[in-house]
């Protein structure tokens, strides 16, 4: 599972807050800032999402193919996606460590978050070397998403603490995942208040 946009809701006002808070720079204009790096964030994901289109329309023009040879979809999107990001030049999202975001990737968003608040001049404020500022956007960022790492498991150790076993990615699964996991956002501020449907929903579950 990729780490949900939903998140982004706290991870990046966080970010801007803990780098604030580091020294390394001084913010003139938080709300400026914080929508810059929301949206270095917004086009990685919106590159990620044009890939795995781009990924699954490849496929599709041998589906008939791979269904006569019976060959693993699974497998076969895995090598297209790595051919295509060589061609694009994209650094790998996920690790397969089960983390939401790689550490190549961490790195590459610390270059690309680094270069778009120091150019920011008039919402940001430097204070120090710009490769400092840059590691620590590297440090605050992948201490964040250890967090979420760690609320993804709380999450799934609860469903697994159900009396009865559910298969997980099963459709009663992914209900439950959902919830709980909004249930931890909504500690932090950050996810929708329930609607009535939903709640009668929770009931049900």
């Amino acid at each position: 599972m990729a780490l949900p946009k939903e998140y982004l809701g706290y991870l990046v006002p966080e970010l801007v807050k803990r780098l604030e808070k580091s020294g390394k720079v001084t913010l003139l204009n938080q709300p400026a800032a914080v929508e810059r790096v929301h949206q270095v964030f917004q086009d990685e994901f919106a590159r990620e999402d044009r890939l795995n289109q781009e990924v699954r329309e490849h496929l599709e023009k041998h589906n008939e193919q791979i269904r006569r040879d019976a060959l693993s979809y699974q497998e076969l999107y895995k090598l297209v996606k790595k051919e295509l990001m060589k061609k694009h030049k994209m650094v790998p999202m996920r690790p397969e460590d089960g983390t939401k975001i790689s550490r190549d990737k961490a790195i590459d968003l610390s270059h690309q978050l680094a270069k778009g608040l120091i150019t920011l001049k008039q919402a940001v404020k430097l204070v120090g070397d710009p490769n400092d500022f840059r590691l620590e956007i590297l440090k605050e960022m992948q201490a964040i998403l250890r967090e979420e790492f760690a609320m993804d498991q709380a999450v799934r150790d609860k469903i697994r603490s159900q009396k009865r076993e559910i298969a997980e990615m099963s459709e009663e699964w992914d209900i439950l995942f959902k919830k709980y996991y909004q249930d931890e956002l909504r500690k932090l501020g950050v996810a929708p208040p329930v609607q009535p449907s939903q709640q009668a929903l929770n009931q049900k579950i």
